[in-house]
């Protein structure tokens, strides 16, 4: 990207909840942001940078999946511990972890269909 406002805009729309409001913490009207998110080169980047995001998180839940088992066989080893406060701790992470593996395999598969079909979906 050229131009730096772009570039900033990119960012913010990766840590704001709204289009405007990543407008609005990059200083430019909110109409020139979905302008630019029209624009294909610059939209491309951003779906790459959201993609790579993604898989960022899915590679730290990932990660974190054996802590959350030994949390839970800490849990059935110590009787000092409320069991019920541990093992929701543990569940919430393993199924986050489930969700975001599976969402991650579903992602790859189609683009292994786009592939195959020719039809990349962007």
């Amino acid at each position: 990207m050229k131009n730096s406002k772009r570039e900033l805009l990119l960012s913010a729309l990766l840590t704001n909840p709204t289009v405007k409001q990543a407008a609005a913490s990059v200083g430019i009207p909110e109409t020139t942001a979905f302008n630019w998110l029209r624009d294909p080169d610059f939209s491309a980047e951003y779906k790459q940078r959201k993609r790579q995001a993604v898989n960022e998180a899915s590679d730290y839940l990932q990660s974190r999946i054996s802590a959350a088992t030994r949390t839970i066989d800490d849990l059935m080893s110590d009787e000092n511990i409320p069991p019920q406060v541990r093992l929701n701790a543990a569940k919430t992470i393993l199924d986050t972890a489930y969700r975001v593996v599976a969402q991650a395999e579903i992602v790859e598969r189609i683009e292994v269909l786009e592939a195959v079909s020719g039809d990349s979906g962007r």
